[in-house]
């Protein structure tokens, strides 16, 4: 218990000095030893996979959605929900723009297997082309021998800090008052869904994943 108690505070103290309102009352996160995170395997193919979705979510056509599938081997690598996004031939606009907002779960996903260094504040989007650059120019194979997963620690503090950013928002949001830092609502909450996922928050699947504040 002490060691989540120290998370909690340690989150508190950066939140505070960014501006960020808190909620003392929002409970504490899982010790280390009580949480399962995915293997550096599960994640690889979840990167894969979201890759590939994010790139139709962003305008990548068929044909090169067709042949991304096809060098990753990946159609067994998606979702039932992503599936029926792969398939379609011309989604609604309003699904363009949930699969782009993956991106930002990818780069959680590399931050976590150590490609990417630092997730920094949840203020700008990511870095996209070196999202794609990174992913689309490796193979599976590549991803698994250049990666090694972070401790446990390190993906709890992260989520700690993400998970109250997340309360900060919406209690803005309720209150029709703006979060300090520019904070970037969708940024947070791709966080917050990809950490849960991360950590087998509930042991929810990935099209299941709530982001409870």
């Amino acid at each position: 218990m002490e060691l989540t108690n120290e998370r909690k505070l340690k989150s508190e103290l950066q939140l505070k000095k960014l501006g960020i309102p808190i909620n003392e009352n929002l409970p504490l996160t899982e010790l280390d030893s009580d949480v399962n995170v995915r293997t550096k395997e599960e994640i690889i193919d979840r990167i894969i996979a979201l890759t590939i979705v994010s790139a139709k979510g962003m305008g990548a056509s068929n044909g090169e959605i067709d042949e991304f599938i096809e060098v990753f081997k990946a159609f067994d690598l998606f979702t039932d929900e992503e599936k029926i996004f792969i398939e379609k031939k011309s989604p609604k606009q309003r699904e363009f723009i949930q699969y782009s907002w993956k991106i930002e779960c990818i780069w959680v996903l590399l931050w976590s297997i150590n490609i990417i260094q630092e997730l920094g504040i949840p203020t700008n989007t990511c870095d996209v082309d070196l999202v794609y650059e990174t992913v689309l120019s490796s193979t599976k194979e590549d991803l698994i021998k250049k990666t090694s997963l972070r401790g446990t620690n390190e993906i709890l503090d992260s989520l700690d800090f993400t998970y109250r950013s997340h309360w900060a928002d919406r209690d803005a949001q309720l209150n029709g008052s703006q979060i300090p830092s520019n904070f970037n609502e969708g940024v947070i909450y791709e966080r917050h869904y990809t950490f849960n996922w991360l950590v087998n928050y509930m042991e929810e699947e990935w099209d299941a994943v709530s982001t409870d504040t």
